[in-house]
């Protein structure tokens, strides 16, 4: 049986305030947009409207500056950290102004989806062997703007405050919308419900959560798609080509992490025997 549980402008050199307008290509348009330049300093916090991205489980620098340079569906963050005495003084520490363990200033670009409270969920959905066929996994093949190709991922989708309560609020919505399925045994692949996540990647301030479905059925009514998801294609295979997937170079990495800790479940539950 499964389991389951005010913000006030700071003060800023004339250069830096003569950039307060930044000019950003909209993508396809051929037109300029203005993106404003907002700004905090270590007294002060970010405007409720656009969070800062949050320091999780401690921080370790003291955030001085930051500054939002841009916003679409990815906002960028200007960050400049202080790092203490005990922190900076690496004696393997090449360049920069590390000097007899003196704190140290460093910018960062962050980036990450503060409207989306810099979370999202990977759902993983799994349809368990019977007489008649193998064990299989339900996949989507959609546009990869960074690549500008087609790759693999799991149902995948960001936190929506209007729209769920939780994560695993996410993990269903998402995989009704782009895996057309509903139902079945949702449940968490993190054992450590109160941990805020895998982090996406080293720069992004983004983390997610893999969730599991077993069992989930066809959906008489899914939702609507955004525009932007014009490409997906439903794809449902056996494991052995989902391992295939997952190493051969194009799966996105929060899918693969989702994925391998559902095999690991699904093990351990004595669910994958033939």
């Amino acid at each position: 049986a499964l389991s389951f549980r005010s913000l006030r402008p700071t003060c800023m050199p004339v250069g830096v305030a003569l950039r307060g307008l930044l000019c950003a290509r909209a993508s396809g348009r051929g037109k300029w947009r203005q993106v404003r330049r907002t700004a905090f300093s270590s007294d002060e916090s970010p405007s409720p409207r656009l969070p800062s991205p949050p320091s999780w489980p401690a921080p370790m620098g003291h955030i001085v500056r930051e500054e939002v340079v841009y916003s679409r569906y990815l906002t960028v963050f200007d960050r400049e950290v202080e790092f203490a005495k005990e922190d900076a003084g690496d004696p393997n520490t090449s360049g920069g102004d590390v000097d007899g363990g003196e704190p140290i200033r460093i910018k960062y670009d962050i980036v990450g989806h503060p409207k989306s409270s810099f979370q999202f969920a990977v759902v993983f959905p799994f349809h368990p062997s019977t007489p008649d066929r193998p064990a299989e996994v339900t996949l989507i093949r959609e546009y990869i703007q960074g690549a500008n190709a087609m790759g693999y991922s799991l149902p995948t989708g960001s936190f929506d405050a209007q729209k769920h309560g939780s994560l695993l609020d996410v993990a269903k919505d998402e995989m009704a919308e782009e895996a057309r399925l509903e139902g079945g045994a949702m449940l968490p692949l993190m054992k450590d419900e109160a941990h805020a996540g895998f982090i996406e990647s080293k720069w992004c301030a983004n983390r997610f959560k893999p969730f599991l479905c077993v069992d989930p059925s066809e959906s008489m009514s899914p939702p609507a798609r955004d525009v932007e998801e014009f490409s997906i294609q439903i794809e449902r295979m056996g494991l052995d080509e989902l391992r295939r997937v997952m190493y051969g170079g194009n799966m996105m990495v929060p899918s693969i992490i989702g994925a391998q800790m559902a095999l690991d479940y699904l093990e351990g539950a004595g669910m994958l025997a033939a």
